[in-house]
């Protein structure tokens, strides 16, 4: 028979889960009406480019992300109260274990040297040459330093507007909010790569301890851990994503893995702290990017699934029954935040021109096949679907999802929830065919041996291929960022030996670039900062003397490619004669700075 206690406590929530579920119907039968009412009644509202269409589409944003966020926060808030609550209630049953973290990590370095150095070489590599003037993070990163520092805590409107004021049909409001909270206690970007490096450590653990709490002696395997480790790490989709801070997946894939191993964890001990730990990643997690809420929702409908082919009375899935209803709650946000005021702009959708293709790589066949090898086994009885298929079935929607949203590239940063998941499969492979206990005789360091020479021997097949490699993404990825930075360096000294010689200072950018007066070229000492509008074949003052007026270039004006490819500005060399003042490298994409000597006639 079922506690008593425990039956109350399951009929609460499940009517709480009902009247949450007819909240959020209702919630999204409002939203369809409101965007109906918007497209057949759009005379009776301003256009969406005039002030007030665009005021009011502002006042809208704000509004709705406001309650939104204050309502996410109070549900994070309950969520937090109940996991301290529940694990002051575990501490006092004699079977509860203390974690002491710091004897653990001590442990960790001195068990596993190896992979403590793979850990530190990867972090240097990462952190040495990283440039804050590096594609997305040239629009945040102004916000950070304006002010003149003295107001650390307050919201970063760069933040807000990348992920909260799209009108693109794009929805994932809390990526990138690691990096905002970050921002209050610093601004320097090495930091922030030690904080990315520390979050790829850790789900690479993660991944670890997932592998450990499936096996069952639940013990820990150096070898596995180690190949694992080392293929995670030593991929394109991994290399892009944490070798600078502007890819959201980092933290999606930290959610992620942070989510399986509770949920993996309350399905084991049936803890309530892990019930509501699971329910707070899930919960942080659909919101960090467009179609992540499949990797929230899918595993525990098909556990949920797979325990009622089973017939199974012990477990009244309760957690299941939550985490599927976050489906819903993604959908109700999502019309209400996103797709109202989209429509509203009336403005092209992210992905009109997506390509939709499908390009797997060599991982991502290793994993379709480890996934049909145990769903064979499960056909037949001789496996037990359990946490591991689940997110591989999660792992296949999200490829799908990707595909049809956009395109799916295994080597692109966007892959990379998927290659988490084939990285796991593989060190399941790893650990039941070397690490099972019929192999118990071979000794830890031929198994160790044994996991560097797979490791490197799958590495270098996939770098046979010299396109799309993590060799060469690593390398393009540096030797932008250091093309960028040293230009950017070179203009800012050449303005000031040019003011210093009493000229005039008068630079010329295309308008395509990301640099702009309130990015970063403020702080040179200009007389007139010119951008080339290609479309209209002008020249326009944007900041300094004579703003926004009709310019016409001269003799000593500096033209500066910083961050785009040099044919950008081949339309205005087409009209001066100019002498080269710095040139990063002789390829196309390169930073470039030259001075005007004559005007073509």
């Amino acid at each position: 028979m079922r506690d008593p206690a425990r039956t109350t406590q399951d009929s609460r929530s499940n009517r709480a889960l009902k009247t949450l579920l007819i909240g959020l119907t209702s919630i999204c039968t409002v939203g369809i009406g409101l965007w109906a009412w918007i497209q057949q009644n759009r005379s009776y509202l301003p256009s969406p480019d005039s002030k007030p269409g665009r005021e009011l589409l502002d006042d809208y944003q704000k509004l709705t992300h406001n309650i939104w966020l204050t309502l996410l926060v109070i549900a994070l808030g309950y969520l937090i109260v109940k996991i301290y609550r529940s694990r002051q209630e575990e501490a006092r049953e004699p079977t509860f274990k203390q974690t002491h973290w710091g004897k653990l990590s001590l442990q960790f370095i001195r068990n596993n040297p190896i992979i403590t150095l793979l850990f530190i070489a990867y972090g240097v590599a990462m952190i040495a040459g990283t440039t804050y003037l590096y594609r997305d993070m040239l629009g945040w990163y102004p916000e950070l330093i304006k002010d003149h520092f003295v107001d650390n805590f307050s919201a970063r409107e760069s933040f807000i507007d990348e992920t909260m004021r799209r009108v693109d049909y794009r929805f994932f409001p809390l990526a990138h909010q690691d990096l905002h909270i970050l921002s209050w206690f610093t601004i320097h970007i090495k930091t922030w790569m030690l904080f990315s490096a520390a979050e790829l450590i850790g789900i690479a653990l993660l991944s670890a301890k997932l592998l450990n709490d499936l096996s069952r002696d639940h013990s820990q395997k150096p070898s596995t851990l180690l190949l694992l480790s080392a293929i995670l790490l030593i991929h394109p989709s991994t290399g892009t994503a944490f070798f600078h801070v502007i890819f959201s997946e980092r933290l999606l894939c930290l959610i992620f893995i942070l989510f399986v191993t509770s949920y993996l964890s309350h399905r084991r001990t049936k803890r309530k702290s892990e019930f509501y730990l699971t329910l707070f990643w899930a919960l942080l997690g659909i919101y960090t990017k467009d179609i992540a809420f499949i990797l929230f929702t899918v595993p525990a409908a098909t556990l949920w699934m797979s325990d009622a082919l089973k017939k199974s009375q012990n477990n009244p899935h309760g957690l299941e029954k939550w985490l599927c209803s976050l489906t819903l709650v993604f959908i109700a946000s999502y019309i209400i935040l996103a797709f109202i005021p989209s429509s509203f702009a009336a403005e092209v959708a992210y992905n009109k021109n997506a390509s939709h293709q499908f390009i797997p790589d060599l991982r991502f066949y290793i994993f379709t096949a480890i996934a049909s090898i145990r769903a064979i086994g499960i056909c037949k009885s001789h496996l037990r679907f359990n946490m591991l298929d689940a997110i591989n079935i999660a792992g296949f929607t999200y490829a799908l999802a990707l595909f049809t949203a956009y395109k799916f590239d295994a080597s692109s940063y966007l892959s990379l929830p998927i290659q988490l998941i084939a990285t796991i499969n593989i060190g399941w492979a790893w650990s039941q065919i070397v690490e099972s206990s019929q192999r118990k005789s071979i000794r830890q360091r031929r198994r160790i041996i044994s996991a560097l020479l797979m490791s490197a021997l799958l590495i270098s097949i996939e770098h046979t291929n010299p396109e799309n490699t993590f060799a060469n993404t690593i390398y393009t990825m540096k030797l932008e960022q250091a093309s960028i930075q040293t230009t950017y360096e070179k203009l800012f000294n050449a303005s000031r030996k040019i003011r210093n010689s009493g000229d005039d200072v008068n630079i010329i950018i295309n308008a395509k670039s990301r640099f702009a007066a309130n990015r970063h070229l403020n702080r040179i000492t200009y007389r007139s900062l010119i951008e080339y509008d290609p479309e209209k074949e002008v020249f326009i003052v944007k900041d300094g003397a004579n703003k926004r007026s009709i310019y016409t270039p001269q003799v000593g004006d500096l033209i500066a490619n910083l961050d785009k490819t040099i044919d950008l500005i081949d339309p205005i060399l087409k009209i001066v004669e100019t002498e080269v003042i710095y040139r990063h490298q002789p390829s196309e994409s390169s930073g470039v700075i030259l001075r005007i000597t004559a005007i073509k006639p």
